[in-house]
């Protein structure tokens, strides 16, 4: 990598790495919208120059018409988040008619030396004590490993088994903050593969991180598990982006804040920035399976069917019962029209995973582009039956009767998950399974109430 992609800026309390998308005020991450940051960065590196309206605007928004106006209104909020006791607005300076001049002294660095500057050390530090042993009551800390082992297995009665470990581990020790940040995550991952309802399990993973936080908000674990839920149970795009960035900021070598804040931007339109954080999430633990089938997930996302297909398979090498892997792996299939593949990697994690809704709904729909539909029938059937007992996502029951041409029924159920406030929402304008019903003026509706970033 070249030496400026690892240049590091600092001015006045500030520091900015354009590498990170990181603006920190001391050691608090400062809050930007992306093309504030992306201004931002151009004015740093051209300090003490001035720069155009058009440079700006052809740098920022490459290829797009954009008018005046939007540089102005973002010039204005980096300005206001550039202020600190009256002197941060005067870091900018506006040439009338001509465009703005970054005028704050600006020294520039490497990475490597600022994170040998004395405040990172001393954050860095209180990491690696917590590292060492983050209680002294031995029972706590291997209920808190074990309930981590469970975590990582994904599962619906795995997650169960973590958080009766967490608990355990906080009735043990009542501060024992990284235990309560593991049962904000088991309590996020019920809700992300919809073993429970998002209103039960996001609220609940919202309360355990803030209490971790209460009790050391040096921990990235909360942070970024309060990043998930106002990604996906908020809706709150800033927000999340902010915990994501905190987390990060906290303990750059957090694999799970790299992963989490890599589905966030992809969501969010932001592709390549995307990649670049689950790749960072990959050199930081290798061996996970969850980050690894996050890589498939991406390429899935982005219509890069052949190498979602290596990277899931690659996953199942690893590990052939790694449900998540399985059904992404079908979902792939079905998109370059491997229906028999796509349907057997279903009904394999069915067998595994036995009334699954996702996996169920799944099949459903692949059935019902496959001209299957007495079997996509008989899914709804089975769902309707299921959710007599336990939950059953209506973004899934949606998908099933859109695999029918059943748009009506489908934009039923899509209003039914937006009551539910379904997590599954934020993939509505990137899930190819919507590819039939994009068309239809409800679905511009849809789309409009999720907000998403520009």
């Amino acid at each position: 990598m070249s030496a400026a992609k690892d240049q590091v800026f600092t001015f006045g309390e500030f520091t900015l790495s354009p590498k990170e998308r990181l603006l920190l005020c001391g050691q608090q991450p400062v809050p930007l919208t992306p093309k504030a940051f992306d201004l931002l960065v151009v004015l740093v590196r051209r300090s003490g120059h001035l720069v155009t309206k058009d440079d700006l605007l052809r740098e920022v928004w490459p290829g797009t018409f954009v008018e005046e106006v939007n540089l102005t209104v973002h010039i204005s909020g980096l300005r206001k988040a550039l202020d600190r006791g009256g002197k941060g607005s005067a870091m900018i300076e506006t040439v009338p008619t001509h465009g703005y001049r970054f005028v704050a002294p600006v020294n520039t660095e490497t990475a490597e030396i600022i994170l040998r500057r004395p405040e990172v050390l001393s954050t860095q530090a209180g990491r690696q004590d917590l590292g060492a042993q983050p209680t002294e009551n031995a029972d706590a800390y291997r209920a808190y490993l074990q309930g981590r082992h469970e975590w990582n297995q994904r599962s619906k009665e795995s997650l169960r088994r973590g958080i009766d470990y967490f608990q355990r581990a906080v009735e043990m020790d009542a501060t024992f903050a990284v235990a309560y940040s593991g049962l904000a995550d088991c309590c996020a991952a019920m809700g992300y593969l919809s073993h429970t309802s998002p209103s039960e399990s996001f609220p609940a993973a919202r309360q355990h991180a803030t209490k971790a936080i209460e009790l050391d908000a040096r921990l990235p674990e909360p942070h970024a598990s309060l990043g998930f839920v106002k990604f996906y149970f908020e809706w709150d795009w800033h927000g999340a982006e902010m915990e994501f960035q905190r987390a990060i900021a906290v303990d750059p070598n957090y694999a799970a804040s790299h992963e989490w804040y890599s589905i966030y931007l992809l969501a969010a339109g932001r592709a390549s920035e995307a990649f670049r954080e689950i790749q960072l999430a990959r050199q930081r633990d290798p061996l996970s399976l969850a980050i690894n089938s996050d890589l498939g997930f991406h390429y899935y996302y982005t219509s890069q069917y052949d190498e979602a297909v290596k990277q899931l398979r690659f996953v199942l090498e690893m590990s052939k019962d790694f449900a998540p892997a399985h059904l992404w792996l079908g979902r792939t299939y079905q998109e370059i029209g491997r229906f028999e593949d796509a349907l057997s990697e279903f009904r394999w994690v069915e067998a595994n995973l036995p009334e699954w809704p996702v996996a169920m709904a799944a099949r459903g729909f692949v059935a019902g582009v496959a001209g299957r539909h007495d079997e996509a029938k008989q899914v709804l059937v089975e769902l309707d039956r299921l959710a007599t007992h336990t939950y059953v996502t209506p973004y899934g029951v949606a998908l099933v009767h859109a695999g029918l041409d059943r748009h009506d029924a489908a934009f039923a159920w899509l209003n039914k998950a937006f009551d539910d406030r379904s997590h599954w929402l934020v993939w509505l304008r990137l899930d190819p399974r919507w590819n039939r019903l994009r068309s239809d003026p409800r679905f511009a509706e849809l789309m409009k109430r999720m907000r998403f970033p520009a």
